[in-house]
């Protein structure tokens, strides 16, 4: 079985920013019991589940936070399915971590949950299924993502204008009486051949789309690395062959980019799970409410 565990501090980075808030209590008329407010492929999440999570993020909308823990619970599922846990003693280890982040002891953090109604039970569910939840998307989503740089490099220029092209080319220059003598040599587009045979030397550039003869610009946008074709002006046919291209972008712009299309891929693997799971809401709106 795989064993996972995230730092606890770096898991809840999300959750240090709100914390347990000071002298907190369970608001008048509010007496939290263990409903069950929804179930997750059999799973109950219940309603001390989603009083905690309101705590924790300072999400005070109850229907968001059923709709943010069906998620959790999810992709939780989804990791353990895989193989992924988080050995009892490292729970421990991450409840006292966050309460060192919190500025207090385990003792007064369990104590301020219990005031509230939210036993360490609770808080110990919350941090396991939260760190799967991390997990799964790191390993899954994230990692899949950007462990191919160059199909990442694309797929963040496409988003982010500011990019520019650079295409690294192999070029034989050809003058066109030689062309038209020689065509048996050049129909292969084989730079080798046409280098020897025509006693030519390939020249290679680093260049910007910009720094380029029109007709050649032309004919590298529409290839791909490692693909060759002809460009032509009026004296010369060119033997063009792209041997790759990276992408010039602001830093500022590249990491919105690539935070947009995380957030991207991870809400269609989630809205995927969401297709292939069985999700029952049984309150959707808080008990005082009602």
């Amino acid at each position: 079985m795989g064993r996972l565990l995230l730092s606890a501090l770096g898991a809840f980075c999300l959750l240090t920013a709100a914390g347990l808030p000071a002298g907190a209590e369970t608001p008048p008329g509010f007496e939290l019991v263990e409903e069950t407010v929804a179930v997750v492929n059999g799973e109950p999440i219940l309603l001390s589940d989603v009083r905690l999570y309101q705590l924790l993020f300072g999400e005070k909308d109850f229907r968001k936070a059923v709709e943010r823990l069906v998620e959790v619970y999810l992709v939780a599922q989804y990791a353990a399915e895989r193989g992924l846990e988080i050995p009892p003693q490292k729970v421990w280890e991450m409840v006292e971590n966050f309460a060192a982040a919190q500025g207090t002891t385990v003792e007064r953090l369990y104590a301020d949950l219990q005031r509230l109604g939210l036993g360490g039970a609770v808080f110990q569910n919350f941090l396991v299924k939260y760190n799967l939840y991390l997990g799964a998307l790191q390993l899954f989503v994230i990692k899949p993502l950007t462990e191919n740089e160059q199909e990442l490099e694309l797929l963040l220029a496409a988003k982010t204008p500011e990019s520019v092209p650079v295409y690294e080319l192999e070029i034989l220059k050809v003058p066109k009486e030689v062309a038209v003598k020689r065509s048996d040599v050049l129909v292969g587009m084989d730079f080798e051949k046409v280098s020897e045979e025509l006693g030519l030397e390939p020249v290679e550039l680093r260049v910007r789309p910009e720094d380029l003869k029109p007709e050649i610009a032309r004919v590298v946008r529409r290839l791909k690395p490692g693909q060759t074709d002809f460009a032509e002006d009026q004296n010369f046919i060119y033997l063009v062959k792209l041997k790759a291209v990276s992408y010039e972008t602001p830093p500022d712009a590249k990491e919105r980019a690539l935070e947009e299309l995380k957030r991207e891929r991870v809400e269609r693997f989630v809205k995927k799970l969401k297709e292939q799971a069985v999700v029952k809401v049984l309150v959707s709106e808080p008990p005082t409410s009602r």
